[in-house]
């Protein structure tokens, strides 16, 4: 492809999330939400603030199973916005629902986000830090793997046909962890869907060393995710049929 589609008409995007992991935060997840729900009231936006079940979940308990090292205790939404703030003592994430506001406003937002954490002095530098993207194929893209630049075989067996797979990609200054999932169930807002779920997670090859590194790898991790996604995943044809901008 000589170039990359700046929008897709028919968006099979359903979220986007920018996450940062940190070493040992004990305590963060109880303090930092009520500094973000102050700093982001200061813009207008009208916030609601929820307490996750993980919350109650005992910190030695958390610190020690990988499966709730990095779960968020605290949800912040932006009511009538597709906004999701998350927060847990090693963990901190945006989400953006559908309708995506596009990458300009989703950096923006997320460059505000490590300002105010950076000036709360309460975090160290993340240990990793990944902007992810989950699509999901409907219709003639899902009936089978056609719509992607991929074959599988098992000996002499074409796998074509429910598949669970998860690859880890290295380029040249990123990590891509992509996840393949056929025949997925998703529940949104008001609708049940079934598809293929593409989730793409793009990591800076190199550990961050300030809040202003993280902040200049944004472009870069949108880029090479979206060179990845459009150049090697999706077909030529599978990308006409979503009706493509350029």
């Amino acid at each position: 492809m000589n170039s990359l589609p700046k929008r897709l008409k028919k968006e099979p995007l359903i979220e986007v999330i920018w996450q940062a992991q940190l070493d040992d935060s004990q305590g963060v997840g109880d303090v930092l939400p009520g500094i973000l729900f102050n700093e982001l009231k200061k813009s207008g936006r009208n916030l609601k603030l929820h307490r996750l079940p993980s919350a109650d979940i005992p910190a030695s308990i958390a610190q020690i199973d990988p499966n709730l090292r990095f779960v968020p205790k605290m949800l912040m939404e932006e009511l009538g916005s597709a906004f999701i703030w998350q927060v847990g003592d090693r963990v901190i994430a945006l989400n953006c629902r559908k309708p995506y506001v596009g990458w300009d406003k989703f950096k923006e937002t997320v460059v505000t986000l490590t300002r105010i954490i950076e000036n709360s002095q309460i975090i160290p530098i993340p240990q990793r830090h990944s902007l992810r993207y989950i699509d999901l194929l409907r219709g003639e893209l899902a009936a089978d793997l056609s719509a992607l630049k991929l074959t599988l075989k098992l000996g002499d067996c074409e796998i074509g046909e429910r598949i669970q797979m998860r690859l880890e990609i290295q380029d040249v200054q990123c990590v891509h962890i992509l996840q393949i999932a056929t025949s997925a169930l998703v529940s949104l807002v008001g609708e049940r869907l079934t598809g293929i779920i593409i989730d793409l997670e793009t990591l800076p090859a190199d550990v961050p060393n300030s809040w202003d590194t993280i902040r200049k790898q944004l472009d870069l991790l949108h880029d090479r995710s979206k060179q990845l996604f459009f150049g090697q995943i999706l077909t030529a044809e599978a990308i006409q049929n979503l009706a493509p901008e350029y």
